[in-house]
């Protein structure tokens, strides 16, 4: 629930009246999103009649072909959509205008004429963590059919970024049993095979790029999620995206690495529960599995192969905290043959390297494709630790040099203005500071993602890192000053404070 509706249910259970202080306009849109919420409760309804009438039997012939018990069917409150005009004609007989049918994306329109979105198609209801109905995915019964699947658009009920399906059944799952984890996949028929099949904690992310805020919500229920996608995905970088996401939100990630070519509903189906369990039970933790697939990519019977993989995982080592990086650091000296020594030696030279690059305003704007950057990793977790109210934090520590990536440095920039005023800094606030609400998620995340015996050792680091880059930014400036300065008494001054920075 967001801020309002969980006052308005804790309200409502403690037999309390809130104050009447709705405007207008906010009145105009309660009443929408009911009115919504009221129609595609009754297109589910008709949908789901459909599916046992004899309208419904070629859906319900592909729904046995699939092998899925009629429990199942009624427990994801399946239905279908027999033609493109029955819907549109029941819900107006009911009284519902035109204006709510295409809000709810429950209808298009063309030729003058209205046609049910989701017309010849088994429909699949996407019901959020409170019962309601809120969105539709409709599956063609026809293999030449394009798209294989619809589904419904945002409206003010349904936002796909913040939606995960299936999530309803979890929050009951939970009332009932302990919920140790989740396992996540793309597709609505991969959730409805496994449960089917007893595994009864997955949830999909709607056949869509993984979200910060789809990644927000499953946090609300597990603190482990494993990840599994088609065979043939592994190994991509889309997918690669979604596990750092989930990582970001201080999640503890799994992969689990399917059958080449298979879904999770291929493997269940061919191999049962007790297969797909084998699969979880040999997934692997984040960091191994990216490893893993790297090393995949190269032959590492030859010199040049394991030089290239070694190289490649740099990358990957220099976004871990140190801990984690000390134990990978081994484990990519055995995949290589490489002496750990030589990898860490590499791996900082790397990221200092890195750190000394001059920053045009253009990549100041933009924040690098994988987070090597050490700098900016250092300078994030800085103001996580502000905004976590961690005491090891000093205010001398927050400095307006240690922020070059725009987002930071407009966070950075507010956070010493309430320095200033000695006010406490709110995350509430930041959303006003910077368009950019990824960079916000991963600043708001970033303190979690360190265990508590670290963190502090982990802080001290960073303040390190921003420390030792900012002098080494700050000589590059200087030299660069020099080399272009045709005023001795200027040369000399610049040359005076290079000495004293060298002396540091």
């Amino acid at each position: 629930m967001d801020y309002v509706e969980a006052v308005e249910w804790l309200a409502r259970r403690a037999g309390m009246d809130l104050p009447d202080e709705e405007t207008e306009e906010e009145k105009r849109a309660r009443i929408r999103r009911e009115k919504i919420l009221e129609v595609m409760r009754l297109a589910a309804r008709f949908y789901f009649d459909n599916l046992r009438s004899p309208n419904g039997k070629a859906a319900s012939e592909y729904i046995k072909k699939r092998g899925l018990s009629e429990s199942t069917v009624v427990e994801f409150g399946m239905g279908y959509s027999p033609d493109f005009q029955s819907l549109p004609d029941y819900l107006i007989k009911k009284g519902y205008d035109l204006s709510t049918l295409k809000d709810a994306c429950l209808v298009s329109d063309a030729d003058g004429r209205i046609y049910d979105f989701f017309g010849e198609r088994l429909i699949i209801p996407i019901i959020n963590a409170k019962d309601q109905v809120i969105a539709f995915g409709g599956r063609t019964l026809e293999k030449e059919k394009q798209p294989k699947y619809k589904n419904s658009s945002n409206t003010v009920v349904f936002d796909k970024r913040k939606t995960l399906f299936g999530i309803n059944l979890i929050k009951k799952l939970q009332q009932q049993e302990t919920v140790s984890d989740l396992i996540l996949v793309e597709g609505y028929m991969d959730v409805i095979s496994l449960r089917q099949a007893g595994i009864k904690n997955a949830v999909a992310s709607m056949g869509t790029s993984l979200t910060v805020e789809q990644c927000k919500e499953l946090r609300k229920y597990t603190n482990t999620v494993y990840v599994s996608y088609d065979g043939d995905a592994a190994g991509q970088m889309a997918t690669w995206r979604s596990l750092d996401l989930l990582a970001a939100a201080g999640l503890e990630v799994r992969v689990l690495t399917m059958p080449e070519g298979l879904d999770p509903d291929d493997t269940v189906r061919k191999e049962g529960y007790e297969g797909y369990m084998r699969y979880k039970s040999e997934a692997l933790p984040l960091v191994d599995f990216k490893l893993r697939t790297l090393a995949s990519k190269y032959n590492l019977l030859t010199a040049d192969g394991k030089n290239k993989f070694a190289t490649a995982a740099l990358e990957i080592l220099a976004a871990l905290d140190p801990i984690a990086r000390d134990v990978y650091v081994k484990e990519v000296s055995r995949l290589s043959g490489l002496a750990p020594d030589t990898i860490k030696n590499s791996l900082e030279d790397g990221m200092n390297v890195r750190a000394q690059l001059p920053r045009t305003a253009e990549r100041a704007e933009e924040e690098p494709r994988t987070e090597i950057n050490a700098r900016l990793i250092s300078a994030r977790y800085l103001l996580s630790a502000v905004f976590a109210g961690k005491e090891f934090v000093k205010v001398t520590d927050i400095k307006e040099e240690h922020f070059d990536y725009a987002p930071h440095k407009a966070i950075g920039e507010y956070v010493l203005r309430c320095i200033a005023k000695r006010e406490r800094p709110l995350i509430g606030a930041l959303y006003n500071i910077t368009d950019n609400k990824e960079e916000i998620e991963k600043v708001i995340n970033a303190a979690a993602s360190v265990p508590a015996d670290a963190e502090r050792e982990y802080y001290q680091k960073c303040i390190r890192i921003l420390e030792k880059s900012g002098l080494q930014k700050r000589k590059a400036e200087l030299l660069e000053k020099i080399r272009l300065s045709t005023d001795p008494e200027e040369t000399e001054l610049y040359k005076e404070e290079l000495r004293k920075l060298l002396r540091r």
